[in-house]
């Protein structure tokens, strides 16, 4: 009644005094754990369902700029950029809160299956991905649904559902990773949130524009490759861009231009491609960067269970198998 989510149950029977049960049985055994919690968590999908569909609502509402049935212009350009940035951060952060806390708060119990060597980090961990990803995936699914039909957005209903789903996957490994790597719920967003608002400032496209002759820090490079809204973002704007030509006005008006930076005074889409620094890139290629941050997170964390799995010593003394875990 405290609002707490039950602990899973535990999965004793897939181990016997002799072996443990095959791979696939303990496998199946933990996805259909996850699963049925799932199905258990009735208020939080509700409550996601709603905010996933609420906040495309809402901004739709924010911008104006994109209105439903309205040909593309100039001055739109700037709404366009920030609709699709809000909507790959903001299903980054709901992917990435719910993973760590989820994470968190199945660490001890999965340390003390693991004591009784009921299964192994990457079979748990691959557990999770087959249950919470598709989950993960059908809200920015309804997001990406509801905000194609309430605004007035150039790119493909495909293509916006697949790579706001693919974000949201990617924000799920990274908050595996983390989770992997900390030791409860407190940790892992004390660590998580930090690490993804940085993301967030490096993955954000400047509307200055991108200098061509200025080369970052290698640092600074190295974080952007790790970036999930960078790549989110990149791949939307490269969708909803290439090849849009602006609706002409009767009589020019500066009104009816961009207002600021890199985007003032362009004529069509891939001319603001060139003003962001995203000339040359294409769709797919972005994804495919995409997909493989998803899979070097899953590695790392495969790394941070296998770091951080329970550890024994033998007790000095005992005669029989009893073993101890070493941090207490």
């Amino acid at each position: 009644g405290d609002g707490t989510a039950p602990p899973p149950p535990s999965l004793e029977g897939l181990t016997t005094s002799r072996r443990r049960a095959p791979p696939h049985r303990r496998l199946l055994a933990l996805f259909n754990r996850a699963r049925r919690q799932n199905l258990r968590e009735v208020s939080v999908n509700l409550l996601r369902l709603v905010a996933s569909s609420g906040l495309a609502v809402l901004l739709s509402m924010v911008f104006p700029g994109v209105t439903k049935g309205e040909e593309p212009t100039a001055r739109s350009v700037a709404d366009r950029t920030a609709l699709l940035s809000y909507s790959v951060i903001n299903m980054a952060m709901m992917a990435l809160m719910k993973t760590m806390d989820l994470f968190g708060k199945e660490r001890h119990v999965v340390v003390r299956e693991q004591m009784r060597r009921e299964y192994t980090g990457p079979e748990y961990l691959a557990a999770k991905m087959l249950a919470e990803f598709p989950l993960d995936a059908s809200f920015s699914a309804l997001y990406a649904l509801v905000l194609k039909h309430t605004t007035g957005l150039r790119v493909g209903t495909a293509t916006l559902v697949g790579t706001l789903s693919l974000v949201t996957m990617a924000c799920a490994a990274l908050g595996f990773a983390v989770g992997s790597a900390t030791s409860d719920e407190k940790t892992a967003l004390t660590v998580g949130m930090p690490l993804m608002i940085i993301y967030m400032v490096v993955g954000v496209i400047n509307p200055s524009g991108v200098n061509p002759e200025e080369v970052p820090p290698v640092f600074l490079s190295w974080i952007k490759l790790a970036s999930p809204v960078r790549w989110g973002i990149e791949a939307l704007c490269v969708a909803e861009f290439k090849g849009m030509e602006f609706k002409k006005p009767k009589n020019f008006r500066v009104l009816d231009t961009p207002r600021m930076g890199a985007l003032a005074l362009v004529n069509n889409g891939n001319q603001v491609l060139n003003s962001l620094g995203l000339e040359g890139k294409t769709w797919e290629g972005l994804m495919k960067n995409l997909a493989l941050l998803v899979g070097a997170e899953l590695v790392v964390a495969v790394a941070g269970l296998a770091l951080n799995r329970p550890r024994f010593v033998r007790a000095l003394g005992c005669t029989g198998h009893a073993d101890f875990d070493e941090n207490g």
